[in-house]
């Protein structure tokens, strides 16, 4: 049963209850319906009730999705997604609802490039980390910002994930992290190299790990979580001391270390002799993603690779027939 106070911010009207049953519905098949995706349910559901029908039109549609002020295209996209998955729930439940039009169903494009770093840029980062000058109110962050970003270099961690970690959820004695109900729901363990379960160890032997709820990463500000608004002011300090910027003069996304993560590691599965079709299923289970899709998108061309398909291409020349107008 849905818990009644995720739908205090419903307004009452005709399709709230079946936006109730649709949240159920998408639970039922084993999907997570996370709190955007509820913000978004809310905001349409608000918007069809202005219109005090018992359907959904292709006029009111077409307004629904108008672009606006105020509204980014990337989130009209997912609001036309979640509405789209809504009318036709209701068409099963044999309510009158239009189908989308097909003009709106184009995919929004993130402005994000991510940047690739070199092994030269990582040695760079992991030694800016190292050398951060104490805070005025504590240590702490000199202790804490070298292991961090190991991790996030050694297993392409979400920043997410990694600032939500509990001392319960690093093995340090099996060198083995615990990520619980990441994005999308997906949990899974990741096993880490022998070298980061050595820093993992030392790490743990400043902090107590005998209370396993608490934060493996402890804020000396709050006592709790360190929080993503620390990071966006740490990390472009940490990566201009490594002198690493982008060709605009600004510092790269803290999400590019999981890109360059994904790229590396399928460089060195097959550069040892690996299978694509047995690298991607291993990598993406890696880094908790939920289709190989998704992993794909974290594969980008390094120079090196470059270099190595076009060597490759130019070798399949001799294998295919010319065609001749004769």
């Amino acid at each position: 049963m849905i818990n009644d106070k995720e739908f205090i911010k419903f307004e009452d009207g005709f399709f709230k209850p079946y936006f109730e049953k649709f949240i159920e519905f998408k639970r039922g098949k084993g999907e997570k319906v996370a709190n955007s995706t509820l913000t978004r349910m809310r905001k349409l559901n608000s918007l069809l009730n202005n219109y005090q029908s018992d359907r959904i039109t292709e006029q009111m549609i077409l307004e629904v999705l108008a672009p606006r002020k105020g509204l980014s295209e990337i989130e009209r996209q997912y609001m036309t997604s979640v509405l789209r998955q809504f009318c036709s729930f209701l068409i099963l439940l044999g309510v009158e609802a239009a189908v989308i039009p097909t003009e709106y169903m184009r995919v929004a494009r993130s402005e994000f490039r991510p940047y690739i770093f070199s092994g030269e840029e990582l040695r760079r980062l992991t030694a800016a980390a190292d050398s951060l000058s104490p805070a005025r109110r504590s240590k702490a962050h000199q202790q804490i910002y070298p292991v961090l970003v190991r991790i996030l270099i050694g297993t392409g961690m979400r920043i997410g994930e990694v600032l939500k970690l509990t001392r319960g959820d690093v093995d340090t004695i099996n060198g083995v992290i615990k990520v619980i109900n990441g994005k999308n729901g997906v949990s899974r363990y990741i096993p880490v190299s022998d070298s980061l379960k050595k820093i993992l160890c030392d790490y743990s032997e400043t902090i107590d790990m005998s209370y396993e709820d608490k934060p493996f990463f402890t804020s000396s500000y709050t006592g709790g979580h360190l929080t993503y608004d620390a990071m966006k002011y740490m990390f472009p300090k940490i990566f201009k001391m490594a002198d690493i910027y982008l060709p605009d003069g600004k510092t790269p996304n803290i999400h590019s270390i999981r890109h360059t993560f994904c790229t590396r590691s399928l460089e060195k599965m097959l550069g040892a002799g690996m299978n694509i079709y047995t690298a991607i299923p291993i990598l993406a289970a890696y880094v908790g993603h939920m289709n190989y899709m998704d992993t794909e998108k974290y594969i980008h061309f390094t120079e090196q690779g470059h270099e190595d398909f076009i060597k490759q291409e130019s070798a399949l020349g001799s294998i295919f027939p010319e065609v001749t107008n004769e």
